[in-house]
């Protein structure tokens, strides 16, 4: 029965991971199609003709790697920010009872439940008065805005599970608040630091619908936003647009192999408290 019991499960999971990775793999199959052949032949898992114009295409027509470095901008400094003020709201959170802290929890968590598109004209009408619009500056502001309560919910639950006795310690040692903060407790909250930095980090990346409305410049525009120039009144340009799309995924896959393990240790040990 046992023996039964594990066939059955590899064989679901096996399934599971096919079906969650055969997107991809036709993507990169469809992005090695030359355009002649796209739409006359049958659907093949193996195409018998491979070429690398769509990606020559991509690089000639866009500045790809000036898209890469504005969303490697915008990623990082956003997975700072937020860690930053995050790890200040969590901690005090964790740590201290004041008045209003569920409220406070309740509320930051609630602000998830808007969806994007209600707020796009309202923040559009806020930066424009603050002449913000077609800067870096307003969407670094508004992905903090949206990735703070992330990442506070994130390092609260992980926070928990660190023992009250470290801090204990460390204010008889003669440490601050804000030195046994980052010496203290942020070090030993790494793998949970890990987690909300590579989840904020795969949101700012791949966000599409904030990027494309607040820049219009082509030399500030992001990866989303410069993949979505293959999608014009024209029509699709399936070849191009695949291959844009397989380079956009290069980072978020590297990023994730390499710390995979942190990230699955920073979501499943911050739910158990110590």
């Amino acid at each position: 029965m046992k023996t039964a019991k594990r066939a059955i499960s590899g064989t679901v999971i096996a399934l599971f991971v096919l079906l969650s990775l055969f997107p991809i793999y036709w993507l990169v199959v469809t992005s090695l199609k030359p355009i002649e052949i796209l739409f006359t032949e049958s659907a093949r898992l193996l195409p018998h003709v491979v070429t690398l114009d769509n990606y020559y295409d991509v690089m000639e027509r866009t500045p790809i790697f000036r898209y890469f470095l504005n969303s490697m901008l915008l990623s990082v400094t956003s997975v700072l920010v937020c860690l930053f003020v995050a790890s200040l709201a969590a901690y005090a959170i964790s740590r201290y009872r004041f008045r209003g802290r569920k409220l406070f929890f309740l509320l930051m968590l609630s602000s998830q439940m808007l969806p994007l598109t209600t707020l796009i004209v309202p923040l559009y009408m806020i930066w424009g008065n603050f002449k913000l619009l077609d800067s870096h500056a307003s969407i670094l502001i508004t992905y903090a805005g949206f990735f703070v309560p992330v990442a506070i919910w994130l390092l609260t639950s992980y926070l928990q599970s660190i023992p009250k006795i470290i801090d204990e310690a460390a204010i008889i040692d003669g440490c601050g608040v804000m030195r046994r903060l980052f010496t203290v407790i942020l070090p030993l909250a790494m793998p949970g630091l890990m987690a909300a930095a590579l989840s904020i980090f795969i949101s700012a990346w791949q966000e599409l619908m904030i990027s494309t409305t607040f820049l219009q410049s082509d030399h500030l525009k992001t990866v989303p936003a410069g993949v979505s120039s293959f999608i014009t009144h024209k029509g699709i340009q399936w070849g191009s647009l695949t291959a844009a799309g397989v380079i956009a995924c290069i980072p978020i896959l590297l990023v994730f192999l390499v710390l995979q393990k942190a990230l699955i240790g920073g979501l499943t040990e911050g739910a158990v408290k110590g």
